[in-house]
């Protein structure tokens, strides 16, 4: 017997089988080691990336190459140093105490109040000149005999216009502030104003002795409004800045305090492990992971319970992140995220690959330097690769996805760095662009690279997949298609009453047309037993016993499993081999065998199939079809009425034999599924058109002058062949 060609590679099955074998049974321990996998990867990529190299140097020493800040940051020691330049620059706030000036003012109202008091006394001078000094001396005054003299001999005029005097000069100096240490100052300024008064030297002394007596430090230091002020003026400071990519030392410059400060900010000394850094990145790859966990939890919980389905999940993670890390040193705008969320569109869901595009683009805009534009680009890039293949037919569809990344990614990067200032025409952006029209063309090369990869290894089988597996090369069908022709034609036929069917009441349309494709590839071992190839010829069942026939029959389904098998056919297609005939009953050979017992009971179960019935939507209707196209190819007469009334008959005969308890069809489907049956096999079996005789002479070719039928090669070119009357047919 020659062995089937695979389908998928041996070795590719090898890895697969061995893999699973050994993969821990506990779906717990599954979800952990998997979610421990992703958090160490993601943890040790985002600390390359964000904690660079890192330098043991102390003040005083040569720096040994240039370093580079790897991040913006503030100066602090300059930033600092300005501030206080600032602050200094600020003097110290006084305020002025107004119960001084109201002191020195009232002395001076008591002083003059004295003067007129010793004026208007009938004493001696002598006795109201020394009550005038002691008076005055309570005071701190000490006036010379001239002022005394001036004072007790000035009339009552002049004594108001002195005391005015006094008090605007006193108001002046003392209104305006006057600080301790400019106290002489002040007096100063008061003998001025009082010399611009144009008095008589005596009265002059008399105002001047006044006013130095009254005159009196008023302005108290006021510390809270001088450092309200102060700190003012530090605020208006401008905070030093450190770009990123500025050199902080060249190879050899000596490391002073301020540079050590400023490695010390950016991460770079090795003084101390840099543990707040990385609890910030291991709780960011927390809230990731706890993301992705809660979107499964709620709606998508297929993947939490297959191990399968979760491991390829996590390892299309670890290898989006893998070609994240590789991509990065080109540039930050070739990094291929949309490869990564295509597979999982294909290989998973869309939806889940559409919620992954904000997972990993956020991971991405952290590794390139925490920079929101390649998040931006990543997600961008990403979501489109998911809308290019939510539909997709052929593998050649996927670089046509290539092609819409690298346009949304250009045009993506086009909009972020218009929005930093740069015009469209700009070098570096252009460049970036072209980056990103790159990174579309790598994600479909890695698409279409790792695909069948990834398909083989899960057994996950996709519309692609099914598409190859539909193609009449393919070695199973081919085997069919020469060594059992006539169960290939069964085959399409029934493909195309399965498909339609399906596509009525829901379901995998193209996975139903490539399970009727194989149903019968069994069939290829032992053909001329199936009444589909025997072409009117010998019958081998004629000369063997009914129970023989049966197991032969029945054999098609389990050596059609092996073939399949063999062959490397997804399981998805082995078991609607398996199903398509359920347990039922071989009929013919059953009666056979009851009419030859001569009383003797026959066992039922011997002279049905394995089983089981079918699970699935597609496998039911895969039976339906099957038992309704060979049953009505078998009718003399297929009118659609015939056609119709057979096919609900057997339809319901399945559903009685509790074939269908299995499937999720509900008897509204089977309706439905009758009506489209009865109408597609009544297109295919409908009446031919009977040709009058004067066509098929023409068919045989022009007739001769003398009215005789040529003799050998006909005008047709085929055999002639006499009928019952006579008359001749082309055949």
């Amino acid at each position: 017997m020659a062995t089937t060609p695979r389908i998928g590679g041996s070795w590719v099955k090898s890895v697969r089988d061995f893999t699973w074998t050994h993969f821990p049974r506990d779906p717990r321990l599954t979800k952990f080691l998997w979610a421990l996998a992703v958090f160490i990867f993601g943890i040790v990529l985002l600390t390359a990336s964000l904690t660079p190299g890192r330098y043991e140097l102390k003040a005083g020493q040569p720096s040994p190459e240039e370093i580079l800040a790897t991040r913006t940051i503030v100066d602090r020691v300059a930033t600092e140093r300005g501030r206080q330049v600032a602050a200094a620059q600020v003097p110290d706030q006084y305020g002025i105490d107004p119960r001084l000036t109201s002191d020195a003012e009232a002395t001076v109202a008591a002083v003059f109040a004295a003067i007129r008091e010793a004026n208007s006394a009938t004493t001696a001078y002598d006795v109201r000149a020394s009550g005038l000094a002691e008076y005055c001396s309570v005071y701190g005054l000490t006036l010379s005999d001239a002022a005394i003299s001036a004072a007790l001999s000035s009339s009552a005029a002049a004594i108001d216009s002195l005391e005015s005097q006094a008090r605007t000069v006193v108001e002046i100096v003392m209104q305006s502030g006057v600080k301790s240490e400019y106290l002489s100052a002040a007096r100063t300024q008061a003998a001025t104003k009082i010399v611009d008064f144009d008095l008589p030297a005596a009265e002059t002394h008399l105002l001047r002795s006044i006013a130095d007596v009254v005159i009196v430090p008023n302005m108290e230091f006021d510390a809270a409004a001088t450092q309200a002020r102060r700190e003012a003026a530090m605020a208006v400071v401008p905070a030093v800045e450190i770009l990123k990519g500025q050199i902080i030392l060249r190879t050899g410059d000596v490391a002073t305090a301020d540079h050590l400060s400023i490695l010390q900010d950016l991460g770079l000394l090795r003084n101390r492990p840099a543990w707040d850094a990385l609890l910030g990145l291991c709780l960011i790859m927390i809230l990731l992971e706890a993301a992705v966990g809660l979107y499964l939890y709620l709606f998508d919980q297929t993947v939490l319970r297959s191990g399968r389905r979760l491991s390829l999940l996590c390892l299309l993670v670890l290898l989006t992140l893998g070609l994240a890390a590789a991509g990065r040193p080109f540039s930050g705008y070739f990094i291929p995220v949309a490869a990564g969320t295509m597979l999982m569109a294909i290989l998973l869901d869309v939806r889940l690959a559409t919620f992954m595009c904000f997972i990993i683009g956020p991971f991405v805009g952290l590794m390139v330097g925490n920079d929101l534009r390649f998040a931006l680009v990543a997600m961008a890039g990403g979501l489109a690769g998911v809308f290019a293949v939510s539909r997709l037919g052929q593998r050649k569809d996927l670089m046509r996805a290539g092609l819409i990344v690298a346009l949304v990614n250009a045009v993506t990067i086009v909009a972020v760095n218009s929005l930093g200032g740069r015009g469209l025409f700009d070098l570096v952006g252009m460049k970036d662009a072209l980056w990103g029209g790159g990174n579309g063309l790598a994600c479909a090369i890695l698409t279409i690279g790792s695909l069948p990869f990834f398909e083989d290894l899960f057994g996950v089988l996709t519309s692609v997949k099914l598409l190859e597996l539909a193609d009449p090369n393919q070695p199973l069908l081919r085997r069919l298609l020469m060594e059992a022709p006539g169960t290939y034609h069964h085959s399409i036929i029934v493909g195309n009453l399965a498909e339609a069917a399906t596509a009525e009441v829901g379901g995998n349309t193209a996975l139903v047309r490539v399970g009727a494709y194989y149903h019968d590839i069994g069939k290829a071992r032992r053909p001329y037993f199936f009444v589909d190839n025997q072409f009117g010829g010998d019958n081998p069942h004629d000369k063997i016993a009914p129970s023989l026939s049966a197991l032969i029959i029945t054999s098609h389904v389990r050596d059609g499993v092996a073939m399949a098998e063999e062959a490397g056919v997804p399981q998805e297609v082995v078991d609607l081999i398996t199903q398509h005939h359920g347990n039922t009953l071989v009929s013919y050979f059953y009666s056979r065998a009851t009419e030859a017992g001569d009383g003797e009971s026959v066992a039922e179960d011997d002279f049905r199939y394995d089983g089981p019935r079918p699970q699935t939507r597609e496998a039911a209707i895969l039976m339906l079809a099957d038992a309704c196209e060979a049953a009505v190819r078998s009718l003399v007469k297929a009118s659609p009425g015939r056609i119709e009334g057979l096919v609900r008959k057997l339809i319901k005969d399945r559903l009685d034999d509790g074939q269908l308890e299995d499937s999720p069809l509900t008897l509204q489907n089977l309706n439905r599924i009758a009506t489209v049956f009865s109408r597609v096999l009544s297109g295919t079996f409908h009446r031919r058109i009977e040709y009058p005789e004067w066509a098929l002479r023409d068919l045989r070719g022009p007739r001769p002058r003398n009215g005789k039928a040529q003799n050998g090669r006909n005008g047709a070119g085929g055999k002639a062949a006499s009928g019952k009357n006579g008359e001749r047919r082309v055949v």
